[in-house]
């Protein structure tokens, strides 16, 4: 077991020396945030709306721009495998599927989590929103919906990072499945901002929990089979 980890770790260094060396899906994830906030923040400028609505409303925007900003980097995800036929040297060598999946699954939650976090900050700004008081509540929401969307996000990455069209096919893969995630999300956020507290006898905690361990279940399961085929 010890041997086990000590590989997923290996993997995990390598997925960060690769990432940094780039640096292109951090710089993809960061400029949609932005860009995001600044047309939400503009557009809700334009139609006047109040402090009171657009406290209503963030949550839903918060949730459109975190899910599809994270969707849109999926096409980058695979470019260094592809392009150094790194899954056939890795297979080779003696590491399983699992191993690599939980590895990109590690570095996708902590990157999709700091873009959730820059989303919250920024989009708060943009709509004079104050959200001291619930910050903590808010990460760790945050952090558990970075994490299912991180598991389903690597798989769905694999399966269609050999498709010309892998820019467009992997967020229309994903997409129907983070449904039960973006209302347990919204729901949660809405919570949040309008109450200062999540309703934890609610289903959407719970939900937030399923989702999570149902993708990273499928997840080691399957990412095998991806790369092989």
């Amino acid at each position: 077991m010890n041997a086990w980890l000590r590989v997923v770790g290996l993997l995990i260094s390598k997925e960060i020396r690769l990432e940094w060396r780039g640096r292109e899906l951090i710089v993809l994830l960061a400029c949609n945030a932005l860009f995001t906030a600044v047309l939400i923040g503009v557009g809700t400028s334009s139609a006047v709306l109040d402090r009171a609505t657009t406290g209503k409303i963030f949550p839903m925007l918060l949730w459109v721009a975190f899910v599809l900003s994270t969707l849109t980097s999926l096409s980058r995800s695979y470019e260094h495998e592809l392009e150094g036929r790194a899954f056939e040297g890795l297979l080779l060598s003696g590491v399983t599927g699992s191993q690599m999946y939980l590895s990109k699954v590690t570095i996708g939650s902590a990157l999709f989590f700091l873009n959730f976090m820059l989303l919250v900050v920024v989009l708060a700004v943009a709509l004079d929103q104050e959200l001291f008081s619930v910050w903590q509540e808010l990460a760790i929401v945050g952090f558990f919906s970075s994490t299912a969307l991180a598991s389903l996000a690597v798989i769905i990455g694999a399966i269609a990072s050999t498709s010309r069209l892998r820019g467009v096919l992997a967020p229309l893969l994903a997409l129907p499945l983070l449904f039960p995630l973006f209302f347990a999300g919204t729901e949660m956020t809405t919570e949040l901002v309008l109450r200062g507290a999540i309703d934890v006898k609610a289903v959407w905690p719970s939900l937030l929990l399923v989702v999570n361990a149902v993708f990273l279940v499928l997840g080691v399961n399957l990412y095998d089979f991806v790369v092989r085929d």
